[in-house]
């Protein structure tokens, strides 16, 4: 029996930008941004099949994105009602009959109901 090897991924690194843009040139091939690594140089990859070279410009990312977050709390309108900010969510009991509270009619009946008081339950475990 003769086994078929492919490669499914290759992957490399080049030494410099200029490097990647002549394999690229050469593979027909984009360059694309990819992103900060964790040290903050940016990385940038050319992607040909399975085939991938990348290459990390030493030096600041030119393209930071800035580490903010802004809570959905602080966006509420002025006349947004109190319990709009976090209020306790009332799941309703389902009869055996009925239809899930969540409005799926494919979920099981009390479906919902024991996935909240499961998770309630494992909580108040740890």
């Amino acid at each position: 029996m003769s086994t078929v090897r492919r490669t499914v991924c290759d992957l490399r690194e080049l030494p410099t930008m200029a490097a990647l843009t002549a394999w690229a040139t050469a593979h027909g091939a984009a360059v694309t941004y990819q992103g900060p690594d964790l040290q903050g140089h940016a990385v940038y990859a050319a992607r040909r099949g399975p085939v991938t070279r990348v290459v990390t410009v030493p030096g600041p990312d030119p393209h930071p994105h800035p580490l903010t977050w802004q809570s959905p709390l602080e966006t509420l309108p002025a006349d947004a009602p109190p319990r709009a900010a976090g209020a306790a969510v009332r799941v309703p009991a389902a009869r055996s009959g009925d239809p899930d509270p969540s409005g799926d009619p494919c979920a099981p009946a009390r479906g919902l109901r024991a996935v909240w008081m499961a998770a309630v339950r494992a909580v108040s475990v740890l």
